[in-house]
């Protein structure tokens, strides 16, 4: 049976950020009630609570949690659920390094690259450069991340939640830009992204984008 939190996240079912914390969500097991932006009805209450006018956003009560590294990590400090930190330092900073790799040099290149799917109004110059950003920020991936069952160590922690939906959309937009088969440069990744999504978290949110990615693309 799930925890009751009584809490509530601001969504979006296609944002890799919200899948983050959907992940460490349901790896714990919490009941939290998904809002799912955007949504007329929610809007003034969503810009009240959040400033920065970004999902995903948590809400525990009075505390309004924004960001997605800080959502995950205030779930861990809450105390609720399984923990999905590591037991030792080693792989404590592990597990942070691969979601500053992902946070910082994966998703800033793909962002940019998912504005250039339409090739009618696409800029060659611009993707050739997103391109050799993003397949350089992948191999630091493929150097840290352990694999085949967990990013880091032995069990599940926020190194996965991060990963994740970092590897779904690295592993769907290499087709929208000539590469059918993106990970198979990166075969510790690959094997990774196979065996997380033995774990029925994993493959909950792989399951919840795809299924947004076919539907913002019309299919």
């Amino acid at each position: 049976m799930s925890i009751q939190t009584g809490m509530k996240m601001y969504n979006s079912q296609l944002s890799p950020f919200a899948a983050r914390c959907r992940l460490a969500i349901y790896a714990k097991d919490l009941d939290v009630e998904f809002l799912d932006m955007p949504d007329p009805a929610l809007e003034a209450e969503f810009s009240r609570l959040a400033p920065m006018h970004k999902v995903p956003l948590l809400v525990d009560g009075e505390t309004v949690v924004p960001e997605s590294e800080t959502i995950c990590e205030y779930l861990e400090d809450r105390g609720l659920g399984a923990s999905l930190r590591p037991d030792d330092p080693v792989t404590t900073a592990r597990m942070r390094l691969l979601s500053r790799i992902g946070d910082l040099y994966v998703m800033d290149p793909m962002g940019e690259l998912f504005g250039q799917i339409n090739p009618a109004g696409r800029d060659a110059q611009l993707v050739a450069r997103e391109m050799a950003e993003l397949s350089k920020a992948m191999g630091w991936v493929e150097h840290y991340i352990d694999g085949p069952d967990f990013a880091v160590g032995d069990r599940l922690t926020l190194a996965d939640c991060e990963m994740v939906p970092v590897l779904f959309f690295f592993d769907q937009i290499g087709p929208m830009f000539g590469y059918a088969d993106p990970l198979r440069d990166y075969p510790r990744a690959q094997a990774y992204y196979k065996g997380i999504q033995k774990t029925p978290a994993a493959a909950k949110v792989v399951a919840e984008l795809d299924a947004a990615l076919r539907r913002m693309m019309g299919n």
